[in-house]
């Protein structure tokens, strides 16, 4: 009886073309290696992913075949994860899911074992920090002249690291004030471009500077910029028609946070303070997610949130300055006349 059900099951499937095969041959290894050179992504992201099939992926699961993968056997994978690592794991995850997600289309397997309940996400151990105004320019002081631009725009225009440095003398129009965010700059990962697509198709806009930062802007283009428009803004010091280096934006940063006292501070945190700054000017949600290129209104809600607790941080501090006796005036007034 069991056997004709099953028969019947399969039989149905076959007539509606939701029929998978059964492949007891192809390994993971196998197939994630052709899956990942068939990948429509950029060379950072397919030397990522294969990072995480050499790293963490192929020594588990490399001559397994994949239909032998069962979710005891990831269970215990994830398990197996440095508990000081969880970003590799959840990253690895990801890999690992999508693999057997396209190993279902394919027909190889029927159905995917990767379905640990949480294990793709995790907690990051450190929120960004916002710095005020005076610390963006205490920062973008400590650096060379021909960086400090890099430093106050990334800040106040909320650019990702790449962003800046990607930027090129036609991406700047001083008439309007505005920048063309476009292209990105990377480290460089087995013979990929240094210069690439932008993350994602809404990264791709215009971003207007603050008419403060016109005279920086102009004197940047005058002295430390090239006259062709393809010209870099913050070219390599080596030369070459190159952007100025991921690394050597990082090795200048932290020593200017350090000489600047904030020493813990990241290259992404200019961003959130430009992020965090615009919501506190009252922007809406839709006018976040535009300029900082986001598709979702997730992360434009949080700065949004961060600027009314900081409201309510300035609130608490002005009330600190008021006369005792005065504000206990008011709340025996209120009562009598409530």
């Amino acid at each position: 009886m069991d056997a004709d059900t099953w028969l019947a099951m399969q039989r149905a499937a076959i007539e509606s073309g939701s029929w998978r095969g059964r492949d007891d041959r192809t390994t993971v290894g196998e197939f994630a290696d052709e899956w990942v050179k068939a990948l429509q992504v950029r060379d950072r992201t397919r030397y990522h992913y294969q990072v995480n099939l050499d790293k963490w992926i192929k020594p588990a699961f490399g001559t397994t075949p994949m239909s032998a993968v069962t979710p005891a056997m990831v269970r215990k994978w994830v398990g197996g994860f440095p508990v000081d690592t969880p970003a590799a794991r959840a990253n690895a995850y990801r890999v690992l899911s999508q693999v057997f997600r396209a190993a279902v289309e394919d027909g190889i397997v029927s159905e995917s074992p990767v379905k640990v309940k949480g294990a793709g996400q995790y907690t990051r151990k450190r929120e960004g920090h916002a710095l005020q105004a005076p610390e963006v320019y205490a920062l973008a002081d400590q650096v060379p002249k021909s960086r400090r631009l890099a430093i106050l725009l990334g800040a106040f225009c909320a650019l990702r690291p790449g962003e800046v440095l990607g930027l090129r003398r036609r991406d700047v129009d001083p008439q309007t004030h505005s920048l063309s965010i476009r292209e990105t700059a990377s480290a460089v990962h087995a013979g990929s471009s240094r210069i690439g697509p932008v993350k994602t198709a809404s990264s791709v806009r215009t971003v207007h500077y603050p008419s403060a930062l016109q005279e920086a802007v102009l004197e940047h283009l005058e002295k430390h910029t090239g006259t062709a428009l393809t010209d870099h803004l913050f070219p390599s010091p080596r030369g070459g028609g190159e952007p100025l280096s991921y690394g050597g934006y990082l090795h200048m940063f932290k020593r200017a946070a350090a000489a600047a006292g904030l020493g813990d501070l990241k290259p992404h945190d200019l961003r959130h303070t430009g992020a965090t700054l615009a919501a506190g000017t009252g922007a809406t949600t839709r006018e976040l997610m535009a300029r900082l290129g986001h598709t979702s209104p997730t992360v434009a809600m949080r700065y949004q949130h961060a600027a009314k607790e900081r409201d309510r941080s300035i609130a608490d501090a002005l009330a600190g300055d008021l006369p005792t006796e005065q504000a206990g005036r008011f709340e025996l007034e209120g009562k009598t006349h409530g």
